[in-house]
C-alpha cells in the first residue's frame, strides 16, 4: 500500500474505516458480499440459518472489522481509537515457562497490530495469562464471558492474581464500570445494549473469553459496537462448525499461538456399545421429510430407553466398586436423562450433585466436592476447573469432545478414564468414528466392549466397528418409583 493510498482508509471506533469515494461501485458490492456470513448447520435435518452482515455502512464510508481490513487493504498510518484509562496494577502468581513464553509472543505481536487469539487447550492456564496480559498492557480492560459461572470464575482468578484490581460488572440492568480497572461484561447483555463512545473510550484493551461463540449473529454485534486499542480472544475450540471461524478472526486478530496439550498416553477410553435390538421404538430412525435423521429426536429416543439408562447405572456402580477414589462427571445433553440418573444414583452412592444450568454459584460449587457430578455438556464445555475429576462418561454421544475430556486432564491423575457410550443407529457411529479419530490423534489407549457383560468381566478388545449381538443386562435393581 502506497502513502497515497493509506489516507484513503483509518482504524477509528468503529472499526477499519474507508471512505465510499475511494471505492468503485465493484469494490463496494464485493466487500458486502463478503462480509455478508452464513452459517451452516453441518448436520442433517437441520436447516442453514440465514445470512447477516458483520459491517456497518454510512452515506459517505464502510465500516469493516479491523483484521479483514488490515488483510485486504494492509495497515493503517492512522489509528483513532482512544488509548484507554491506564490502570495500576500487579500480577501476584508464578508462571510456567511456556506461558512466559506465550505471553512474551502475545505482548510483541500486539504492539505490531493491536490484536490476536490464544489457541489454548483446557488446563493450560488461559485465565491466568491473560490476567498476566492485563497487568502488562496496564489499561483498563473489558472482559467479555458468556455464562455467569465464568464471570464468578474471573472475578475468583482476578482476586487472587490482581488483588489490587477493582472490579466491575455489566449484567443484566448492572452497569457497575466507574473507577474500575476490569470489567467483566456478560456477553448477552453486551449485545444488546449500547453504550456512549466516552464508555467505550475508557477502555484499552478488550478480552473475549471463549470467543469461539462471538461469530453467532447477535454476538456479532459486540465486537462491531465495541473497538478497543487493544484487543484479546481466548479459546481451546476455534473452529466452528458452521464455518463461521473467519468472523472473530477478522473482529480479533490472527492465531498468535497455538499450544495443545501433550499426548496423554495413559488416559484409557472404555468405549461401551449399547443396543436394544427387541425394542423397535429405540431402533426406528427418525428422519425428516428428505430423509435426513432428525438428530435432536434420536437424542431424546436414546435418553428414554430405560436399559441405556440401566446400562449406565451399572457401568458407574461398577467403576466406584473397582475405584472408590475416583470422581466422576457424566455428560448429558437432556436435562430429563440427567434427572433420571441424579435420582437413581443416590440408590447407591449418597455424593452426587447435578451441575446445569440455572444452579446459584454456591450450588455449583457444592456439587464440585461430590463423588459423582451429573452436567449438561454446555455447563462442563468451558471454564470448568475441577482439578480433582478423574473419570468421565459421556451418557449421551458429542462429536467433538476436546473441552470434554479436557475436564479430566486440568491435573495429573493416576488413570484419567474416559467411558463413551456408543449407541448402534448409524449417525451415532459417525460420531463416534470422529471421536476414535481425536483419541487416536491423542494417542489414547482404546478399549472396546460389546456389552455390558464384557464390561463387567473387563474383556475389552480393538475397537472395531461392527453390529453388536449380545443384548446389556441390568445386574442392580432399581425401584420404578425411585423418581
Amino acid at each position: 500500500m502506497t502513502d497515497n493510498d493509506k489516507s484513503k482508509y483509518y482504524i477509528g471506533r468503529k472499526g477499519y474505516s474507508i471512505h465510499k469515494q475511494t471505492l468503485t461501485q465493484s469494490e463496494m458490492y464485493e466487500l458486502r458480499k463478503d462480509l455478508t456470513v452464513k452459517p451452516n448447520s453441518g448436520m442433517p435435518g437441520y436447516s442453514s440459518n440465514v445470512s447477516y452482515p458483520v459491517y456497518r455502512e454510512s452515506t459517505n464510508k464502510m465500516y469493516i472489522p479491523r483484521f479483514f481490513g488490515i488483510e485486504k487493504y494492509g495497515h493503517v498510518s492512522k489509528i483513532n481509537i482512544a488509548k484507554g484509562e491506564d490502570i495500576n496494577i500487579n500480577f501476584n502468581g508464578s508462571l510456567f515457562d511456556y506461558q512466559t513464553k506465550i505471553i512474551d509472543k502475545y505482548i510483541y505481536h500486539v504492539g505490531l497490530s493491536g490484536g490476536g487469539l490464544l489457541d489454548v487447550e483446557p488446563g493450560k492456564g488461559k485465565t491466568v495469562m491473560a490476567l498476566n496480559i492485563i497487568s502488562k498492557i496496564k489499561k483498563k480492560t473489558l472482559v467479555i464471558v458468556h455464562k455467569t459461572f465464568l464471570m464468578n470464575q474471573w472475578k475468583e482468578r482476578i482476586e487472587q492474581f490482581l488483588p489490587e484490581a477493582k472490579v466491575g460488572f455489566i449484567q443484566g440492568k448492572t452497569v457497575d464500570i466507574d473507577n474500575k480497572d476490569i470489567v467483566i461484561g456478560m456477553l448477552q447483555t453486551l449485545s444488546t445494549k449500547e453504550f456512549s463512545e466516552n464508555v467505550i473510550n475508557e477502555f484499552g484493551l478488550t478480552v473475549y473469553d471463549e470467543c469461539h461463540h462471538l461469530s453467532a449473529e447477535v454476538f456479532s454485534q459486540v465486537m462491531i459496537r465495541i473497538n478497543t486499542n487493544y484487543v484479546l480472544g481466548l479459546s481451546g475450540t476455534m473452529t466452528r462448525k458452521d464455518g463461521l471461524t473467519k468472523v472473530f478472526k477478522w473482529f480479533i486478530g490472527p492465531v498468535i499461538h497455538k499450544e495443545k496439550s501433550e499426548s496423554q498416553e495413559e488416559v484409557v477410553i472404555k468405549a461401551v456399545y449399547f443396543e436394544d435390538p427387541d425394542n423397535d421404538e429405540y431402533n426406528f430412525v427418525e428422519t425428516d421429510f428428505k430423509g435426513n435423521p432428525q438428530y435432536s429426536k434420536m437424542i431424546s429416543k436414546i435418553c428414554s430407553n430405560d436399559n441405556r439408562t440401566s446400562m449406565i447405572l451399572n457401568v458407574i456402580q461398577f467403576e466406584l466398586k473397582d475405584n472408590y477414589d475416583q470422581q466422576i462427571m457424566i455428560l448429558a445433553h437432556n436435562k430429563s436423562l440427567i434427572e433420571i440418573l441424579f435420582h437413581k444414583i443416590r440408590l447407591f452412592e449418597q455424593s452426587v450433585g447435578l451441575y446445569v444450568g440455572g444452579m446459584k454459584e454456591l450450588q455449583l460449587k457444592e456439587s464440585e466436592t461430590k463423588k459423582i457430578i451429573i452436567a449438561t455438556y454446555a455447563m462442563a464445555s468451558e471454564g470448568l476447573d475441577i482439578k480433582t475429576l478423574t473419570t468421565l462418561c459421556m451418557a449421551t454421544p458429542k462429536t467433538d469432545v476436546c473441552q470434554s475430556v479436557g475436564r479430566i486432564l486440568r491435573s495429573k491423575h493416576k488413570r484419567p478414564l474416559v467411558i463413551d457410550i456408543v449407541d448402534k443407529h448409524d449417525i451415532f457411529q459417525r460420531q463416534f468414528n470422529k471421536r476414535k479419530t481425536y483419541y487416536n490423534k491423542k494417542k489414547y489407549k482404546i478399549q472396546k466392549y460389546d456389552n455390558l457383560t464384557q464390561y463387567i468381566n473387563n474383556d475389552s478388545h480393538i475397537i472395531q466397528i461392527k453390529t453388536i449381538k449380545n443384548k446389556p443386562q441390568c445386574f442392580i435393581d432399581v425401584p420404578d418409583n425411585a423418581f
